[in-house]
């Protein structure tokens, strides 16, 4: 494993929140498996080859601790054995003690789930600065969807239909596509909405300004999904902006809906005068 290699980090994590009691196997040791699991999940969907090179003093390191360790508790939670304790939650192996309640356990679930998922928002917005991240296969997924971010799913109507942000965010993505698709064909154009959504996962301050664009459309089709009608007010300033200023714009199939139509007096014309 890479990032919650012993007891010592899982403790750093949870502190006396979750611990084995005396005499039993250290928690490192019962979620070992989770661990192995919720890292691979953790490499292979977000942060891709670069993850053996992660420096252990950095912040990026640590929120992956977190993300790992939280996650795996998540999974374990249902198979171990459960008490309350005076400083939190002690994992037993003895069928004689009461079990913690069901009420409690199902809330330290949902904590671990919340916390998972703060950390891993966290590692997303971090990757982006790092320019080992930028062609990885895990980049390359996050820049083909306008939403980016887990934490980006809380705004979305039918975020409680699903297990926990990721899912969402997955759901939203791909939920989102027939209105980005129109907006593509319609406003925007594939040239500028495919230069937002590299721009979303990148820290440059070059783009800037398609970020700042990409923050816009993301609350014009929040306000689709969530129930709000179209309206030509909302993306009108967007167009205009984009016919002003921007090159891609202008030379794309899209820009052919906007232009004016010039009459030329041409003899064969109709309406033709002297």
């Amino acid at each position: 494993m890479i990032f919650v290699t012993s007891q010592e980090l899982l403790s750093r994590v949870f502190g006396n929140e979750v611990v084995a009691v005396e005499g039993e196997r250290s928690l490192f040791d019962k979620i070992t498996l989770e661990l192995e699991q919720s890292e691979r999940w953790l490499v292979d969907e977000i942060i891709g080859d670069m993850a053996e090179r992660i420096d252990e003093d950095t912040s990026l390191f640590n929120a992956c601790v977190t993300c790992v360790a939280c996650d795996a508790m998540r999974r374990a939670i249902p198979s171990l054995d459960l008490i309350l304790t005076p400083n939190g939650f002690g994992i037993v192996q003895n069928a004689n003690v009461v079990p913690a309640s069901k009420e409690r356990v199902e809330r330290l679930i949902e904590s671990m789930q919340i916390r998972r998922d703060t950390a891993l928002n966290t590692i997303i917005k971090l990757l982006m600065r790092e320019e080992d991240w930028q062609d990885s296969e895990q980049r390359q997924w996050f820049a083909k969807g306008l939403f980016q971010l887990p934490e980006q799913s809380t705004l979305w109507c039918k975020r409680k239909d699903y297990a926990d942000d990721w899912e969402a965010l997955k759901a939203l993505r791909l939920e989102s596509v027939p209105i980005l698709s129109r907006y593509r064909e319609r406003y925007i154009s594939n040239e500028v909405m495919d230069r937002v959504q590299l721009a979303l996962c990148s820290n440059l301050e070059s783009d800037a300004n398609d970020r700042s664009l990409g923050y816009n459309l993301i609350s014009l089709v929040l306000k689709e999904m969530n129930g709000s009608p179209f309206h030509h007010k909302y993306i009108d300033p967007i167009v205009n902006y984009l016919r002003e200023t921007d090159e891609d714009w202008k030379s794309s199939k899209v820009a052919e809906f906007y232009a004016v139509p010039t009459f030329q007096n041409k003899k064969d014309s109709t309406g033709y005068f002297f």
